[in-house]
């Protein structure tokens, strides 16, 4: 007996909607990243080897940065970021977000990431924590592109395509991925 296609007899619909992408430079960013940016060298120059992934860069950590004491300061700050954008621009105050991964990149000239997305995660957050005026932009689905500046905070619906095109200065990035609990 053959296997029949169990998806037989849907039908397809597709709903144009706007994803909102969300950027800003907080205010509190300096500070934040005087005590971000000595953790991210210190955590490189334990843990050398670099980990693979869709992202040609440099460096990158593994996958488990928000698992670790010294970089919860920096979690519950992206945490309060998101609750904001939820509650004061998309009119959800109640709900709640966990961190499911989260690593730290570190592009140099000529690295790059190949067009990507997050999904099955709710939310996807990048953090520039450092970088050259030159870094090359994240470059979202529609040609929408957002250059990278220090402190800069993007979040994003995780199910919307990104890439980076190989890039011309060095920045370092924190990444992030989130679901709603």
């Amino acid at each position: 007996m053959g296997l029949s296609n169990p998806y037989t007899g849907y039908s397809i619909s597709f709903v144009l909607k706007p994803l909102p992408i969300f950027t800003t430079i907080p205010r509190d960013a300096e500070g934040l990243n005087s005590l971000l940016l000595p953790l991210i060298d210190k955590y490189r120059k334990e843990n050398e080897e670099s980990h693979s992934s869709n992202v040609r860069c440099n460096w990158r950590s593994n996958w488990e940065i928000h698992k670790l004491p010294e970089f919860q300061f920096f979690n519950e700050w992206i945490l309060q970021h998101i609750q904001d954008v939820c509650s004061y621009h998309l009119s959800i105050p109640s709900i709640s977000f966990k961190i499911m991964n989260e690593w730290i990149m570190q592009y140099e000239e000529g690295d790059y990431a190949i067009p990507h997305e997050h999904f099955p995660h709710t939310l996807s957050i990048i953090y520039y924590a450092d970088c050259d005026d030159n870094a090359a932009p994240v470059i979202f689905e529609n040609d929408i592109s957002i250059q990278p500046e220090v402190g800069k905070l993007i979040i994003f619906p995780s199910n919307i395509s990104h890439q980076v095109k190989q890039t011309k200065g060095r920045r370092t990035v924190v990444s992030l991925n989130v679901n709603g609990q």
